[in-house]
């Protein structure tokens, strides 16, 4: 008993905390610390990561290893910034890993706790990681993901393939809004621990004409005179309180921003006002070259306010979570991935849109469960005594119906969406190409296993599904079967590996075959990529695109890897879809700036970069097929493809972009001084270099190149030219 109260005691010391709270205390007394499974289920800053400390430091104590899941890299990232430092205190190793997946890390066998995004998580296993079975202690964090129909399927595979390969692992599923606990829990062999306790009081209201009606609270009187949206904000600025503002889409965010700006600058200080001036001109600056977004983000910044969506760069993005913690940035209007995200409490948050559009079904009410994750970001526990979340209405029956379905509604039920087609491809294929299972019989066997076939018990339709999919598998040669046994083939094998989609997997495979007797080019390589899956999805077409994709088409028809379709067939659109997709990235890699991109194809920096690392590691996984399948004649041209991907410059500059320091803008203004190559670089001296690319990368560039004598005498010279001049 004494161990178990040094073990809570030390961690209540790391986190800074005199006790433990309600929700804390509960789940000790649910047996956290002897091993029980549990699902604890509790409102946002309620203290559900400390449990995850405790739990995993009784796991180090055991001498097993904690696996710490979450849905989003983001999410990782915050976990590993908590726990690293303070779990180095008790001599716990504590790993990150996001990266590559195509790789069994093997390096994370010498550390005691990994934090790591399901996907990586899946890919560690299906690579053969020898750790895995040293698990003791399975953390699933944001568990209710596992109804997310992009996400949940791999989480939910995962977590049954964890519990075949570790049964005796603790479970620990953290969440703040499900319904149907009970449903996991009895899926997963845990109990549940459930409260409504929260550090912050939060109120739930409507704000209709000029009044924000809450209920348990006194309402407010805005100002009339003003927009809703410009009258909220200003009550907050009154009360030195800052906002999150959720609405529709980016268009919607940037718009926003951009007209409270303006409001918000008089209730700044002086010093603030400076400070945003600082951070609005790091903002401008994170590109080379500015593009008309990070421009109009850069004024928004001035007055106080910052959108926030996909479209941003990460390096945006932390910049302004960073300040908007630190209560610089005052208000956010953001789309509602944020409420997804990194932990990023307000004192208020104010949802505009509770009506999104949905493709096929025009506008429609947001869950009721997405509309909880955001009104949870509302209230600091270190700054705040209380928080708000508030819905904005048009109408009195709005404002009733809003109060109705959200304020009084209850959270959608946890669903599994693990009968999809592409989800049973890639992760039949997984089974069988790890081993995992060896016949037909045991693929049905581990389905039966899974949340999905403990939800709907009747599973016939799934096998179905799943014997599509097996036949499919075998008519792309990825597996074969003997009788009742059944096994991947080595091709089968690598494209799992590779973490594609089969029927991509595939694509490549004929694409290769074709390209052999055809005149491919880059840009046939570029659009067999954006003809895969992964690639969706796709960016719209304007009006004014139309004439150049065509004549891109034209001039392209002969080269193209995969089959076109006529004019009148259904997948006609999405095909110049990626015709246009397949043109943003030959911009990029033929030196167009982001500015360029966005103001010619509409594709935004932040959407940019995510899509070059999807081409990237496509590119990366159609080079290995080409060296497995033997057509080493291609490899050259798709890994200089991919380079060039990488760097966003032509091939001349490839020699001089991969060096740190230089990117894509430095590399040309070298080369066009006539340095072209390695050998020039060495030719040139540290002053001259020093002129044409700054000092400190011509510094970071002659080290790399081994040149120390060099810089030693250059820094000699400049402390002495420094000298004299005093």
């Amino acid at each position: 008993m004494k161990i178990k109260k040094d073990m809570v005691d030390k961690t209540l010391e790391l986190f800074g905390f005199k006790s433990l709270n309600p929700v804390q205390s509960l789940a000790i007394k649910n047996g956290l610390i002897d091993g029980d499974n549990l699902i604890i289920v509790a409102p946002t800053a309620s203290g559900k990561t400390l449990c995850a400390f405790i739990a995993g430091i009784n796991c180090f104590n055991k001498n097993m290893k904690m696996i710490y899941l979450c849905p989003l890299v983001a999410l990782a990232q915050e976990h590993y910034e908590t726990f690293k430092d303070k779990a180095s205190k008790l001599g716990i190793k504590v790993a990150l890993s996001i990266g590559d997946l195509d790789s069994s890390d093997p390096w994370l066998r010498d550390y005691d706790w990994i934090i790591c995004s399901n996907e990586k998580a899946d890919s560690l296993i299906r690579h053969g990681a020898d750790w895995i079975k040293d698990i003791g202690l399975i953390v699933v964090d944001e568990i209710h993901m596992i109804t997310d129909v992009s996400r949940g399927p791999t989480l939910e595979v995962l977590l049954t393939r964890l519990r075949h390969i570790v049964p005796h692992a603790q479970i620990l599923g953290l969440s703040a809004t499900v319904s149907n606990a009970n449903e996991l829990a009895n899926w997963l062999d845990t109990k549940i621990v459930e409260s409504d306790w929260r550090p912050v009081k939060l109120y739930e209201g409507v704000c209709f004409g000029s009044v924000i009606e809450f209920y348990g609270k006194k309402k407010y009187s805005l100002d009339s005179h003003q927009s809703q949206e410009a009258a909220i904000l200003l009550n907050s600025l009154k009360m030195n309180k800052q906002l999150l503002f959720f609405v529709a889409s980016r268009k919607n965010a940037e718009s926003l921003a951009e007209k409270l700006s303006t409001v918000a600058k008089k209730y700044f200080s002086f010093e603030e006002i400076t400070e945003l001036q600082k951070l609005s001109n790091s903002l401008l600056n994170v590109l080379d070259v500015p593009t008309q977004q990070c421009k109009k983000l850069a004024r928004c910044i001035e007055g106080g306010v910052a959108f926030h969506h996909a479209g941003l760069l990460p390096k945006q993005k932390k910049l302004i979570e960073d300040n908007f913690r630190k209560g610089l940035i005052k208000a956010i209007v953001a789309t509602p991935t944020l409420a997804q995200g990194v932990n990023l409490p307000s004192h208020r948050v104010v949802i505009r849109d509770a009506k999104r559009f949905y493709e096929g079904f025009g506008s429609r009410y947001i869950p009721v469960f997405e509309y909880k994750q955001m009104a949870g970001r509302a209230g600091r526990p270190d700054f705040n005594a209380e928080g708000e979340a508030i819905l904005m209405a048009k109408t009195e029956e709005e404002a009733f119906e809003l109060v109705e379905r959200y304020i009084n509604g209850e959270p959608e039920r946890i669903q599994s969406k693990l009968a999809l087609e592409p989800v049973l491809r890639m992760h039949v294929l997984s089974l069988i190409s790890s081993g995992f299972t060896k016949s037909i019989n045991d693929i049905y066997n581990f389905f039966r296993k899974t949340f999905y076939a403990y939800q709907y018990g009747d599973i016939a339709g799934l096998d179905i599904k799943i014997e599509i999919v097996l036949k499919k598998l075998i008519e792309f040669g990825f597996v074969f079967q003997i009788n009742d046994k059944i096994k991947a083939t080595p091709l089968g094998k690598r494209v799992s590996e590779l973490y594609i989609d089969p029927l991509t997997g595939h694509l490549f495979v004929e694409g290769l075959k074709k390209s052999t007797h055809t005149k491919a080019n880059d840009f046939s390589y570029l659009h067999l990529i954006c003809s895969c899956l992964e690639m969706k999805p796709l960016v719209s077409i304007s009006a004014r695109e139309i004439s150049e994709i065509e004549e891109t088409l034209l001039r392209n028809e002969e080269n193209l890897l995969t089959k076109i379709p006529e004019e009148w067939d259904e997948e006609y659109d999405e095909f110049m879809q990626s015709i246009k997709m397949a043109l943003v990235i030959n911009d990029w890699i033929n030196e167009k700036t982001e500015d360029e991109i966005l103001g010619k194809r509409g594709i935004t920096p932040g959407e940019l970069r995510a899509r070059l690392l999807n081409v990237e590691w496509l590119l990366y996984s159609l080079s290995e097929l080409a060296l497995l399948l033997n057509y080493k004649h291609l490899i050259k041209d798709i890994r200089k493809l991919r380079l060039r991907v990488v760097h966003g410059v032509k091939e001349e500059l490839l020699p001089l972009a991969k060096l740190e320091g230089i990117g894509r803008v430095r590399a040309r203004k070298l080369f066009n001084y006539g340095i072209k190559s390695i050998s020039d670089l060495r030719k040139v001296n540290i002053l001259t270099l020093s002129k044409i690319i700054g000092k400190s990368t011509a510094i970071k560039v002659k080290k790399q190149l081994g040149e120390t004598e060099e810089i030693n005498n250059f820094s000699l010279k400049n402390e002495y030219s420094h000298e004299h001049k005093i």
